[in-house]
């Protein structure tokens, strides 16, 4: 996992932790995800019963639409 990804999931288990759906939203419209992605992240944490940063991570790895690799090669 690269270092972006982890920082997102982090501050979205924040978000998630303190019930802030609104801040939810709002996160990830600000990294630029889809309307469609938005709504299916929101429906798979809120099928989670403990959405730790690791979780949210392994979600948004799978479901990821970044270029950016894991694990930079020079």
């Amino acid at each position: 996992m690269n270092h972006l990804l982890d920082m997102e999931a982090r501050t979205l288990a924040g978000l998630i932790g303190n019930g802030d759906i609104l801040g939810t939203r709002m996160f990830m419209e600000r990294i630029h995800l889809p309307l469609d992605v938005q709504d299916r992240l929101l429906f798979q944490f809120a099928a989670m019963t403990h959405a730790d940063a690791a979780s949210i991570a392994s979600i948004l790895e799978s479901d990821s639409q970044s270029i950016v690799p894991d694990h930079l090669r020079y």
